[in-house]
């Protein structure tokens, strides 16, 4: 699944979808190199490969597993749509397109957001010249129409909403909030923003947010025309703020991005497109999207790296190799480390099973080298404040663990022999199996018996371990987990997973239940400091939860994307969760 946030396993792939969001904080800064035509491994994560500025030429792409789940960019929530979105949606802040850099900088907007102290005010200037695809001016009135949208939850649904809704509007303790929406809602709209005229736009927020800035660059926050709104079926109707527009749209199969002819590329600092036109085929069948694009009928997959069988081919071959790019996309593999099933309801049995833990073949399990690395920490490697020596449970100088300090664990908790635990992973066979033996066989090694029991990725998250009481009920001590964070600052990773005030009945991403006040106090001050002391409180939040040993962090999860010889100015977005900055990209021949 390529979604933010949890990461669901696919049997037949070592190297999975990347996801979240990148590093750097508010700050994210890159070194640019380029690459001549001789391209080589990794060319376009740290820089750009053939640069040019030669416009002309038809894309050819696959999506290799599925459509997005939506067109719409309020209910988009598929990490590679959101790169997509850069082609036909402006937002009043984006991600910079510099390789490696995950700072936001004005789209639409003419400048960063003006806010007053404490953060609860923001105000933004549009740019001049600003088109809708039909030549109609783009006016603040269609930002304030587009978030309004998002508050009728039920045809405006999937996407982020959880990061705006409480801050536009009145919640309750249920989180529900006052305003319903323009479809029912008739009065007006949303009170806390103001237009004053067509290019200025003011957000009074019900709390302080420093990071705002941030919100203003995820497509939930994109102008929308009232007048070509079709509620919940815009995802078949998008208007285009961006340089491409929809030709031809049809679900499941292809799309065809032509040339918006009223985007003017001097509004737009952001966007330098070369392409005339993208052609994309929709595959479900991922051996099949692979295949094709070896073969040369696509120029590179939008979605994801190849699987296991191009894969081998790709590494073993040296000139396939250098057009290959293999980036640390932000999703971390780990393990829940249930702290409500006993006896891990003691912290030195949780601890034992840290220490027990053998890293080293999980990551073989992964991919080896090409599918991610050890990890130490919980913080992904694109987030601002990670530090990859931070390891509070090292494992060993070949992170094989450490086998000594797990028995004198599990004497501290009264368990010197060991004891049976059960750990949850998703069905389906392939790495998810290889997985779940590397972790019987590590614990074993303690006497820690472990017992595997799957769920279908369906309901894996959603309520197998997503329900606190089915994990007690079945005694799921270990569940397997990957996330990515929505945005690349620690309250877009931390808020789901580690937040007291997340553990829902159902679909609840804080399996352990955590609910540390240390952990509480760091997330919400991630929310409404600026971002320029973010760095600091995710080491702050980090150092907190691994305290606490509810989460076992093992693989910084990589992906393997090959692109053709033929493409010029490739780079891959950090900002979106390293895939190809396809905006930009051009092609010579």
């Amino acid at each position: 699944m390529t979604r933010r946030g949890p990461l669901v396993a696919i049997a037949a792939t070592a190297v999975l979808a990347v996801g979240l969001s990148a590093c750097g904080g508010g700050g994210g800064s890159s070194t640019t190199k380029t690459s001549g035509a001789e391209s080589k491994a990794d060319a376009a994560v740290t820089g750009v490969v053939n640069p040019s500025t030669k416009q002309g030429g038809v894309l050819n792409v696959a999506i290799r597993r599925g459509d997005a789940d939506s067109w719409d960019p309020a209910r988009t929530y598929y990490g590679f749509a959101w790169t997509l979105q850069r082609l036909f949606t402006r937002s009043l802040m984006a991600y910079d397109s510099k390789p490696g850099s995950t700072k936001v900088v004005p789209d639409l907007a003419t400048a960063p957001g003006e806010h007053n102290a404490d953060n609860t005010e923001w105000t933004y200037h549009l740019r001049d010249g600003l088109k809708w695809q039909d030549g109609s001016p783009i006016t603040t009135k269609d930002i304030k129409y587009g978030l309004e949208r998002i508050y009728d939850t039920d045809q405006i649904n999937g996407g982020p909403n959880q990061y705006y809704l409480c801050y536009l509007d009145t919640c309750n303790a249920k989180g529900e909030t006052t305003y319903k929406g323009p479809y029912k809602d008739k009065t007006g709209g949303l009170k806390s923003i103001t237009t004053p005229d067509d290019k200025t736009i003011t957000f009074k927020l019900t709390k302080p947010v420093g990071i705002w800035d941030y919100l203003m660059a995820m497509s939930m926050s994109a102008p929308v025309p009232q007048a070509k709104d079709t509620g919940a079926t815009y995802s078949q109707h998008v208007q285009s703020s961006g340089p491409f527009m929809f030709k031809s749209y049809s679900p499941k199969k292809s799309l065809v991005w032509v040339r918006n002819p009223n985007w003017s590329q001097a509004t737009d600092p952001v966007r330098k497109p070369l392409a005339t036109e993208i052609d994309v085929k929709i595959f479900t069948n991922t051996d099949q999207a692979d295949a094709a694009l070896m073969a040369g009928n696509f120029d590179f997959e939008v979605d994801n790296g190849v699987g296991t069988t191009q894969q081998s081919k790709i590494i073993a071959n040296p000139q396939l190799l250098k057009y290959s790019d293999d980036p640390a996309g932000g999703y971390k593999f780990y393990i829940s480390v249930n702290q409500t099933v006993a006896p891990l309801t003691n912290k030195a049995c949780r601890e034992a099973v840290f220490y027990a833990i053998n890293k080293s073949d999980l990551i073989k399990a992964d991919g080896g080298k090409y599918g991610g690395s050890v990890s130490g920490t919980m913080t992904p490697p694109t987030l601002v404040g990670y530090d990859a020596a931070d390891n509070m449970y090292p494992s060993g100088a070949d992170n094989t663990g450490d086998l000594t300090k797990a028995k004198a664990k599990l004497a501290e908790c009264g368990q010197p022999k060991g004891f049976n635990v059960t750990f949850a992973t998703q069905s389906g066979g392939g790495r998810a199996d290889k997985e779940a033996a590397a972790v019987q066989q590590a614990l074993g090694r303690v006497g820690i018996k472990v017992k595997i029991v799957t769920a279908d990725a369906s309901t894996y998250y959603s309520s197998f371990i997503g329900s606190p009481s089915n994990i007690v009920k079945q005694k799921l001590g270990l569940a397997w987990q990957g996330w990515a964070a929505d945005f690349p600052l620690p309250y877009g990773y931390w808020k789901s997973i580690a937040d007291g005030s997340q553990i829902l009945p159902l679909g609840n991403y804080n399996t352990p239940s955590l609910n540390d006040p240390a952990v509480n106090k760091g997330i919400a001050d991630a929310l409404s400091a600026p971002a320029d002391q973010q760095a600091a409180l995710e080491k702050t939040i980090n150092d907190a939860v691994m305290g606490d040993a509810v989460y076992l962090p093992y693989n910084d999860q990589k992906a393997l994307f090959y692109r053709s010889p033929k493409l010029t100015n490739v780079s891959m977005l950090a900002g979106t969760g390293y895939y190809y900055d396809i905006v930009n990209i051009g092609k010579s021949g």
